[in-house]
């Protein structure tokens, strides 16, 4: 479950400050690198992350009602989780199928460096995760190692390892309790400088924070309230609009009476390409395991060939998979300066076109998706994406891909 969300949530919960602060931050998750503010005012907390294709992650944290609250900008929704009130985990609490225990562990190295005229501590912790009942059990570890300035905490704020977890615990369908075992430093302060990496089965995801701005600001209360005219859901997977409830006006899925989803596991073999050489298709099968790994699915890299489909099937049928998909990049134009290009329709089940009006750079790939036992895909169709530089486009098509995939296998597991 290697997820750039679970790491965003990770450091926008780690906010402990006084009220009435503005906090700018650069954060870099694998390849991609975003932006993010946080608000902080009278114990709640509010955190803006901005990604591509305009799209952003709103968390307010409630610190005195032990309330996160999560909005989809676009959709007009909201999710509310309570965070309850942090509990000691004893040593017969690992044994529990419905405990799932954190196991935090802060070390101050005695190192010291000046940030923003203060004077930050150099701390590095390790967190593991480990028990739980089916739905739960996914043992990971995180390492963290940060500059942190003593900011005075919010009082009520939980802390950022318990909303970290209780994240991951929705996007599975996990309502397990939670024990927490704590030692070393329990008050770290605001991270000024962090990096971070969560370490799973399928691989290791990277994170990067770095406050780039902090300062005192008079800031509305309305900020840290659910706006007028929003719906509430039920579950993570409504919340971004990967719910099997069935589809609203507009086309858009709507939430589903059951809040229990597990996880798909997707295989995703190397993008191959029909166009110019010229095109790069290194890092793009990452990316698309990374994006769809945000979006919830759990999905892993099969390093065989893709043009040996036979191979790639049997090869992620091994490592459990469900779902495979083969991407192939079938057209790639450029325009120069001051041109555009013309529109392009997509078609399948997979199409539409992605990006700016305006991009110089179009690419669209031909999508299939099997299931292991099967040599006819589940769907096909293409995607196709524009922006302005080579890059921004590859990151925007995988994202765009990924969305997609996710979408039409969460129609097929509605469906059985």
């Amino acid at each position: 479950m290697k997820q750039a969300f679970t790491a965003l949530i990770l450091l926008a919960a780690s906010s402990s400050a006084v009220a009435d602060l503005k906090v700018t931050n650069k954060m870099i998750v694998g390849r991609q690198e975003f932006g993010s503010t946080v608000f902080v005012k009278q114990g709640k907390v509010r955190s803006e992350t901005s990604f591509m294709l305009g799209s952003s992650a709103v968390v307010i944290q409630d610190c005195s009602n032990h309330r996160m609250i999560q909005l989809n900008e676009r959709a007009r929704t909201y999710l509310t989780t309570n965070l309850g009130v942090n509990q000691e985990a004893t040593s017969s609490d690992s044994g529990q199928s419905g405990t799932v225990t954190l196991d935090i562990n802060q070390e101050d190295t005695g190192e010291r460096k000046q940030f923003f005229g203060q004077t930050a501590r150099h701390i590095k912790g390790i967190i593991t995760s480990e028990g739980g009942s089916a739905a739960c059990r996914s043992n990971f570890q995180v390492a963290t190692d940060g500059w942190y300035i003593d900011i005075p905490a919010t009082q009520g704020c939980a802390p950022a390892e318990l909303e970290m977890l209780r994240n991951r615990m929705l996007r599975d369908g996990c309502d397990d309790s939670i024990g927490i075992k704590v030692s070393g430093v329990e008050r770290l302060g605001y991270p000024v400088l962090l990096d971070t990496v969560i370490k799973e089965k399928q691989g290791d995801l990277t994170l990067h924070q770095e406050t780039t701005d902090l300062l005192s600001a008079s800031l509305d209360s309305g900020l840290f309230e659910v706006p007028a005219g929003y719906k509430r859901v039920q579950s993570y997977h409504d919340l971004v609009g990967l719910g099997t409830g069935g589809t609203s006006e507009g086309g858009a899925l709507s939430p589903s009476t059951n809040t229990k989803k597990r996880t798909i596991r997707i295989g995703v073999t190397q993008v191959a390409s029909r166009v110019s050489s010229s095109l790069s298709t290194d890092g793009m099968q990452q990316e698309l395991v990374d994006d769809i790994n945000f979006l919830g699915g759990q999905a892993v890299l099969v390093p065989a060939d893709p043009h040996d489909r036979e191979a790639a099937l049997e090869q992620a049928k091994q490592q459990g998979c469900e779902y495979v998909v083969f991407t192939i990049i079938n057209e790639f134009k450029t325009a120069s300066v001051g041109q555009r290009l013309g529109s392009v329709l997509g078609r399948g089940s997979l199409g539409g076109v992605g990006g700016s009006g305006q991009g110089r750079v179009e690419l669209n790939a031909e999508v299939k998706v099997f299931a292991p036992e099967n040599a006819t895909p589940v769907f096909e169709g293409d995607v196709n994406f524009r922006q302005n530089d080579a890059d921004a486009t590859a990151r925007g098509l995988m994202h765009t891909e990924a969305r997609n995939v996710m979408l039409e296998v969460r129609k097929l597991q509605g469906s059985r």
